[in-house]
């Protein structure tokens, strides 16, 4: 989901939980450089994101695809180019999936704003997670090298449900760990108030118009990969993250790497 507004803080203090620094996301030293305005921009970890249209692979470190729209064979052009692919999906409800029969009508909550056929869902439910659960699995047996989960930001919307930070916070290091037990690697999307909450467990962060909205300086220090999309502006990078421009958040093959500068 791409962003509307800037995400809202949460209201409550979370505290950190500790975790096995072997779940780290395991590349090249670059990909441990710190996301500070005061760093170099160095060689981090190159990507690059397609949903829809052809895909182009490039030579990435890795790509973002559609864990059911994309094809074997455009997962095997981008893999023989050393490419490690990550798995898109949403962690809430879409009606055209072809497990949406799976979710029960009390788990679906509020519309996504601005996103037909999208609906926010209950985090704590069983069957939601065994969902989920079941889509990671579909990954690993793609072959995936990891997950690009959206929408875990729900706790910054009206969701139907009641949902808090601490509710996202405890939905996100599920679903980590999951993916690590499957060994699949796990990127936390937005949600910026989870960030330091969740470091000692997710492998990656992928952020949607950071520099739009100003929240590169979340990612201070983090010493984590930093993917950025920016959708209406071709601002400068920030240093240690690796951004990219879709113009008019249109996910095909266009897109246009920003610099640190």
């Amino acid at each position: 989901m791409f962003k509307i507004w800037p995400p809202l803080l949460p209201s409550l203090f979370l505290a950190l939980v500790g975790c096995s620094s072997s779940d780290l996301l395991s590349v090249s030293p670059s990909a441990s450089a710190p996301v500070t305005s005061a760093s170099s921009s160095g060689d981090v970890p190159s990507w690059s994101i397609q949903y829809e249209g052809a895909i182009v692979p490039r030579g990435k470190d890795f790509h973002i695809v559609d864990l059911f729209d994309v094809s074997d064979a455009d997962l095997a052009a981008l893999r023989s180019q050393g490419t490690k692919t990550i798995a898109y999906f949403s962690s809430q409800y879409e009606k055209w999936r072809t497990d949406s029969h799976k979710f029960a009508a009390a788990d679906i909550g509020s519309s996504l704003d601005g996103w037909p056929g999208e609906n926010w869902i209950n985090p704590k439910s069983t069957a939601v997670r065994q969902i989920m659960l079941e889509r990671m699995d579909y990954a690993k047996q793609r072959g995936f090298y990891g997950i690009d989960m959206d929408n875990v930001d729900f706790y910054e919307f009206s969701n139907g449900f009641g949902s808090t930070a601490v509710d996202a916070l405890d939905y996100v290091r599920f679903l980590t760990y999951a993916a690590h037990a499957r060994g699949l690697k796990f990127g936390l999307k937005n949600a910026t108030g989870l960030i330091m909450t969740t470091k000692d467990v997710v492998d990656y962060y992928v952020n949607e118009e950071a520099h739009q909205y100003g929240d590169q300086d979340s990612y201070y220090g983090i010493r984590k990969p930093v993917f950025n999309i920016e959708y209406k502006a071709r601002s400068k990078g920030t240093p240690g993250m690796y951004t990219i421009y879709k113009s008019g958040a249109v996910m095909d093959e266009r897109e246009v790497v920003i610099p640190a500068r």
